[in-house]
């Protein structure tokens, strides 16, 4: 008997949605990409609750005829290739045939289309679930219109997994502007909730780019343009100034394709080696065009991953061509001894032999003159507490974090970076830095606890520039970090000013705050308890540096106040605070 069975059409299509619709931003791609296919030069997306409840693409493309409609949510349906050898030679966003037909499986779809024939109706098609419900003649516009309601509401399970609506919403909207960024010559409109979000009207590449994200983008770009046989390359780079903590603002667009390429990626950094951070990234917005026959795009079912016939060349190429404009625009630094106005000496001292200067000695003084004035010497001039180090060397730790010391344990410091103490056990060695981290963290997190939190008011507000995207997150936690202490007289569409902060932050941290308050955001990882993401980054910038030299007296209350902590294992970033060597060990050492 045999025990292989053929699965059935339903299954085998929701089984094959996993690979094309992980979440609503998929669907939102895959629609928009067919509509630009389509010809469209005006695309209309609406949707609701983060693409939960809606999601409708409208345009104004070829449209589909009767016969095309019916066929078209079957699985490998497509108007984009005919043969193998098509693979090679795209010129649309889509060719594999998948989309609507995975999308159908898991939605309710309803798609309403008319041809480009003038005598022909339009005609409305109707899907449950992967099953066609109805097929209706109808009176429409020219174009197609398609409506994705209740993702996933045949596999609860899949549904469940969906983030929140601003989550989802933010994935949604970062797949809109990589499709919106490269075809600048099609109109754009984005609403969601009933909010216009986008209304982006035809224009050249600069001015997408700039109506995408912000008018303070436009004095940050630097023109990128190269051609040679193997590719062209077109484009803007961000200068390096402006480089950021996140990976946002990051397009490679291949042949008019957005892609996500780690190489290419890196070939940016490169050029950009020596003028930014290491750990910051530059924005870039970059069309290469390559010969079709030179990249293999059937990789991945989400198409946003391509293979290069000759990578090494295009890195090259790449690294080269930015590393040009950046010289070109004077962005590298440069030293002139000859023409720099600070270092430019006066052209008549440039010859002439520099005179010796005249020193004046009195040669009456005498030092023993006054040897009978009597001197006044004070006991408290020897005190043992002047021989211990400077003050000035010692960490600054809030009384109220601090504890009062327990067991004074011999503790010295090693590398000027590591605590070294003993107990029963064995050595103990603890990483200053983490230590001083946790008991900060814990310090910080009873503090924000609060109903009601101090504000420290700034003298001269600190004005941030944000895109129009990072702006969108940043109000999402506008309340809660106000609740914190934060204080902003200005919270506008392109920029922010702080004018009041939490007294335990520095004033010279606010923007880094900021900037990884963006980065957790990208990762998906933007706190629930706003109040734990916020006392792990404030611990993380009010810590002692690895290489601070501390008071012995400090030393201990590090100890002390580090295993008084809940958890004194680990930072609140997750990595081992301290490793202890046990006795056995250092005898075994001389064994």
């Amino acid at each position: 008997m045999s025990i292989i069975k053929l699965l059935p059409e339903n299954v085998a299509n929701q089984i094959a949605a996993g690979e094309v619709v992980h979440r609503p931003s998929s669907v939102v791609k895959e629609l928009l990409e067919n509509s630009i296919d389509s010809g469209a030069n005006s695309i209309t997306l609406i949707i609701k609750d983060a693409g939960k409840t809606l999601i409708q693409v409208s345009d104004n493309g070829s449209g589909m005829s009767k016969e095309d409609l019916k066929i078209c949510c079957l699985r490998h349906s497509t108007s984009k290739i005919k043969r193998s050898e098509d693979l090679y030679s795209l010129k649309t966003m889509g060719f594999r045939g998948e989309a609507l037909s995975s999308i159908s499986s898991v939605a309710q779809v309803s798609i309403v289309s008319r041809s480009n024939d003038k005598n022909s109706l339009g005609y409305e098609l109707k899907i449950d679930g992967g099953s066609e419900k109805s097929f209706n003649e109808i009176v429409c516009n020219k174009g197609t219109s398609i409506s994705v309601k209740n993702i996933f509401f045949n596999v609860p399970a899949r549904r469940n997994f969906l983030k929140s609506d601003n989550v989802e919403l933010k994935h949604v909207i970062d797949e809109f502007h990589r499709v919106a960024i490269i075809n600048h010559n099609v109109s754009f409109v984005f609403i969601n909730n009933e909010n216009e979000i986008f209304n982006l009207k035809k224009s050249i590449f600069k001015e997408r780019i700039v109506r995408v994200f912000g008018r303070a983008t436009y004095q940050k770009l630097i023109p990128i343009k190269e051609n040679t046989e193997i590719a062209q390359i077109k484009g803007f780079v961000f200068k390096p100034e402006y480089s950021r903590k996140t990976k946002s603002s990051q397009f490679f667009f291949i042949n008019g394709r957005f892609i996500k390429s780690n190489r290419l990626h890196h070939a940016v950094k490169t050029a950009y080696k020596g003028l930014i951070q290491d750990d910051f990234h530059p924005s870039y917005f970059l069309k290469i065009d390559v010969p079709p026959d030179c990249i293999d795009v059937n990789i991945h079912p989400n198409k946003t991953e391509i293979k290069f016939d000759d990578d090494q060349s295009l890195y090259a190429i790449l690294i080269s061509s930015i590393k040009h404009s950046l010289g070109q625009f004077n962005i590298a630094p440069t030293i002139d001894f000859e023409s720099n106005v600070n270092l430019n000496t006066p052209y008549e001292y440039k010859d002439s032999i520099p005179k010796v200067p005249k020193v004046d000695v009195d040669r009456t003084f005498n030092p023993f003159q006054d040897l009978n004035k009597t001197v006044n010497v004070k006991s408290s001039d020897f005190s043992i507490d002047n021989l211990d180090n400077s003050t000035s060397d010692l960490i600054e730790v809030s009384d109220d974090l601090s504890l009062s010391s327990l067991n004074i344990l011999p503790v010295f410091q090693l590398n000027s970076k590591y605590v070294v103490t003993k107990n029963a056990s064995g050595i103990i060695v603890i990483n200053q830095k983490r230590a001083h981290q946790r008991i900060l963290y814990e310090g910080f997190l009873k503090a924000l606890s609060n109903k009601k939190n101090p504000t420290q008011t700034l003298l001269f507000p600190i004005k941030l520039e944000f895109d129009t995207e990072e702006i969108r997150q940043l109000k999402t936690i506008e309340s809660s970090l106000t609740h914190l202490g934060f204080k902003f007289s200005l919270f506008n569409s392109e920029s922010i000013k702080v004018s009041g902060i939490n007294p335990y932050l520095n004033q010279g941290h606010v923007k880094n705050l900021f900037q990884d308050f963006l980065a957790y955001s990208e990762k998906d990882n933007l706190s629930h308890t706003l109040n734990d993401l916020i006392a792990k980054l404030l611990s993380k910038y009010s810590s002692v540096s690895s290489n601070k030299k501390i008071n012995n007296k400090v030393l201990e209350s590090l100890v002390n106040d580090l295993f008084a902590c809940k958890d004194s294992n680990v930072c609140p970033f997750g990595k081992l605070i301290f490793k202890v060597i046990s006795n056995e060990q250092v005898k075994s050492f001389f064994s």
